[in-house]
């Protein structure tokens, strides 16, 4: 259900290869220098970076200058051990009265009573019954019309839950360290008036009159705690659900360029009833010695070489950038990682605040595509 801002016109627009020639493109690096301003601040480690980088793309945005050096791992999807998984999940079971389908894919789903996990490559689903499912989505619904609040439930408070959660997730062998994490309550009165808005929802209302999904009512046994987590390595963020979208070239059969790495668990008063957790990494193998980051000088040759022979029709503004780890898919494989310290570059286009971005490798400045 997440909103996505379509970007025709724009890819349209970089699809447009102009007539400028190298040499023009060396003229224009040039006057970019003299265009840019970057102003230095001692107390906050920050840079101001404001002025034109080409024709119709500037910048103006803050740029944190990191004070330690980066290194690149090579890792893979994770393989979770279905033995591990169902002695956390189902304590008290015996190996009979879990039934476990495996498919061709190397995935597979177990089932206890009315609780199932299905696991893939570097995922797990949990439910701890198919009740929970409608619970999830008007969670989800809520969190991106921004309807939820964090606050405390009575069955118990929000830091009590959030300790249960973690305690349970380290036992998964995550291998990355916990980012920033979101703690919203949902109250009985809460989840009436989300599924009000659900059914009136022109894209989802459709769903109740079909018979998918079922209006309900909600007591005190069904508020839960929604809480989300991004995951960080080495002091960075890695590339999470709620990053800008990845910018991919090389056609649909380039497949999947990287994973965001994620987690959503849903407690109640019965405990954990559902998680969700994907891009999930397996042990990490330092690839590189740690290097220095490029400066701005370095990311604006870059954009230079991204838009200096392309003719555009709308004015791009840098407004964002941060370095992060960044999980590449390796070509050729679906499984092996190589996670990479990246400046994601985040733009405004014609002064509108859109999910548009582009990511360089903080080593070499190459585009991350």
């Amino acid at each position: 259900m997440k909103k996505r801002v379509c970007f025709v016109t724009v890819l349209l627009c970089l699809s447009m290869v102009g007539c400028s020639a190298n040499e023009n493109k060396e003229n224009m690096s040039e006057t970019t220098d003299k265009k840019i301003s970057i102003e230095e601040s001692n107390e906050t480690g920050q840079v101001d970076i404001k002025g034109t980088i080409t024709e119709h793309v500037t910048a103006n945005t803050k740029m944190e200058i990191p004070e330690k050096t980066f290194a690149t791992y090579s890792t893979e999807l994770k393989t979770f051990d279905k033995e591990k998984l169902a002695s956390l999940f189902w304590p008290e079971s015996s190996k009979e009265e879990i039934y476990i389908e495996e498919y061709e894919d190397k995935s597979l789903a177990m089932t206890f009573q009315d609780e199932t996990v299905a696991l893939g490559t570097g995922s797990i689903m949990y439910r701890k019954s198919d009740d929970i499912r409608y619970l999830s989505d008007i969670a989800f619904y809520g969190e991106e019309e921004n309807l939820l609040e964090e606050k405390d439930l009575a069955f118990m408070t929000a830091e009590q839950a959030v300790q249960n959660v973690e305690a349970f997730l380290f036992e998964l062998d995550l291998g990355v360290d916990f980012g920033e994490k979101k703690v919203f309550a949902l109250k009985k009165e809460d989840m009436s008036g989300i599924q009000d808005m659900m059914k009136a929802d022109e894209h989802l209302g459709g769903f109740y009159e079909s018979g998918k999904f079922q209006e309900r009512t909600f007591d005190t046994e069904d508020e839960l705690y929604f809480i989300k987590y991004t995951f960080s390595f080495d002091g960075l963020p890695i590339l999470g659900a709620e990053d800008p979208d990845i910018r991919m070239t090389g056609g649909m059969e380039r497949g999947e360029l990287a994973w965001p790495v994620e987690a959503t668990v849903l407690f109640s008063n019965s405990g954990i009833c559902e998680i969700n957790l994907q891009g999930i990494l397996s042990e990490l193998e330092k690839q590189s010695e740690n290097k220095e980051v490029i400066q701005f000088d370095e990311i604006e040759k870059a954009l230079v070489k991204k838009f200096g022979d392309v003719i555009l029709s709308q004015e791009y503004n840098l407004s964002k950038i941060w370095l992060e780890y960044f999980p590449k898919i390796k070509e050729d494989s679906f499984e092996e990682v190589e996670l990479i310290p990246v400046w994601c570059c985040v733009f405004d286009i014609n002064g509108e605040k859109v999910d548009y971005a582009l990511r360089f490798h903080a080593f070499t400045g190459e585009e991350i595509s």
